[in-house]
């Protein structure tokens, strides 16, 4: 009977610890935030205060901890110890100490643990990922310690910098991922991928404890056909400039163009000797990247850049339903917003911050088919402007027609020695029902004549 009692107990008392797993992510999060504010720069007097204030979080956190885990144990002796007393059966919990005694507290805990069955989390990160996410990006000094350390060791082991890459950049929605990925299978490239998150500044420590299954494809969550993996290209960079800037060029209601220094540059080429394979070449997408692009040129005439571009009114309609889907999203589930935040990826959705090249702020609806066209031309008057050098631009109807061709185009540009794999023209006319203005829509497009005239031209 006492070991029934046992297992009723232990059972119900893991129960009680599986539903108050939020104390255990709170104790982590606050010891992870203290160890953050150790590394932070500065001198310890001037930290005191915020470091007292973190300790004290991690305090209460701990005495929570200690509540729960006493009250596991009281719930778990409970049982046994009221039998003992009714039947007058002295030494009873002597039971937990048996091989009987453990076998029962081992099962009533793990059935706790299966049964019920947990509740499928909403969204794409279950509460562990979350976690993590928060771990990593949340705490840019521990993560930024974290890549020093491991290009200390890559410069041991005779890291050299590299100046030349492959940057692939571009308003979203412009078909940077279809090339990136084309790109990525010629085996000639080395670029961040799904499964170097969250701890996207240190991928080599984090590929110790991270080995996902590769090969799984799934659609990515703008639901536009893409198929990703973990081994799959992204652009997950961004958390190494918001590290080394401070996130400074992210505004309240905007982007701002930002410089590179040479002591970035110098950082930037480290990180890249962190993902690149030897004898490939490192490739990147980020979409922010003529926020820098001036600055990155002036101390680096080797790296080559493609730029896409689209016709504005496809572009501006697909930014648009972009930009409604990951409101509604970003609704149902905080997180994708948080996370989106954690790349700088404010390109839609509720957490969008427009690109402000000039002094003007954006103005207007994003709900709206203008603004997004406003948008695009703010975008790509910019591009016009920015040194030409070793800068190919590419449009997304000449990628789409010949997708192969554009690919040989790109690896002689960027002076690699790969065989472009042949892909099958993917043409698709893509159907607008939002209205624009057609003072707008005729400016844009006489923009976009002018990006067609400096394109890359197929023979």
């Amino acid at each position: 009977m006492v070991w029934l009692l046992i297992l009723i107990s232990s059972y119900g008392a893991f129960l009680l610890l599986r539903s108050r797993l939020a104390v255990l992510s709170r104790l982590a999060l606050d010891s992870v935030h203290l160890l953050d504010g150790l590394l932070e720069p500065g001198e310890d007097d001037e930290k005191l205060e915020e470091l007292e204030d973190r300790t004290a979080k991690v305090l209460v956190s701990l005495l929570l901890l200690l509540a729960l885990a006493l009250a596991v144990v009281i719930v778990t002796v409970s049982l046994p110890w009221a039998w003992g007393v009714v039947m007058e059966a002295p030494g009873t919990l002597d039971a937990f100490g048996s091989w009987p005694g453990i076998l029962a507290l081992s099962v009533g805990g793990t059935l706790s643990f299966v049964f019920p069955k947990w509740k499928p989390h909403e969204g794409a990160y279950s509460p562990l990922d979350q976690l993590l996410h928060r771990i990593a990006l949340d705490h840019p000094t521990l993560h930024r310690w974290l890549h020093d350390r491991e290009v200390q060791r890559w410069r041991k082991r005779g890291g050299e910098r590299e100046p030349r890459f492959l940057l692939v950049t571009g308003l979203a929605r412009a078909g940077t991922t279809s090339l990136l990925q084309r790109l990525e299978e010629t085996g000639a490239f080395s670029s961040l991928n799904y499964a170097n998150m969250p701890f996207v500044m240190a991928p080599g420590t984090w590929r110790r404890f991270y080995k996902p299954k590769t090969g799984e494809l799934k659609e990515r969550s703008h639901g536009d056909g893409i198929l990703v993996g973990a081994d799959s290209a992204e652009a997950l960079e961004e958390p190494f400039f918001l590290a080394h800037t401070e996130g400074t060029f992210v505004k309240e209601d905007h982007l701002a163009p930002h410089g590179v220094d040479a002591e970035l540059h110098g950082r930037y080429l480290d990180y890249q000797g962190l993902v690149r394979s030897p004898g490939t070449t490192y490739l990147a997408k980020n979409n922010n990247a003529l926020l820098r692009y001036p600055s990155l040129r002036e101390h680096n005439r080797d790296f080559t850049a493609v730029l896409m571009f689209r016709e504005p009114l496809a572009h501006a309609a697909s930014l648009l339903a972009m930009h409604r889907r990951y409101t509604a999203m970003q609704q149902g589930d905080a997180f994708v917003r948080t996370y989106m935040d954690w790349l700088a990826h404010h390109e839609f959705g509720g957490g969008h911050k427009p690109f402000r090249f000039g002094s003007e702020s954006a103005s207007g609806d994003p709900n709206t088919l203008d603004y997004w066209l406003d948008r695009w031309m703010d975008y790509y008057q910019q591009a016009l402007t920015v040194d030409g050098h070793r800068l190919l631009l590419v449009s997304h109807e000449t990628w789409s027609a010949s997708p192969t061709a554009v690919l040989r185009a790109v690896l002689t540009e960027a002076g690699v020695e790969a065989e472009a794999p042949r892909i099958e023209p993917h043409t698709r006319q893509r159907d607008v029902n939002d209205t624009a203005d057609p003072k707008r829509l005729e400016a844009a497009r006489a923009l976009y004549n002018q990006l067609v005239e400096r394109a890359l031209h197929l023979d």
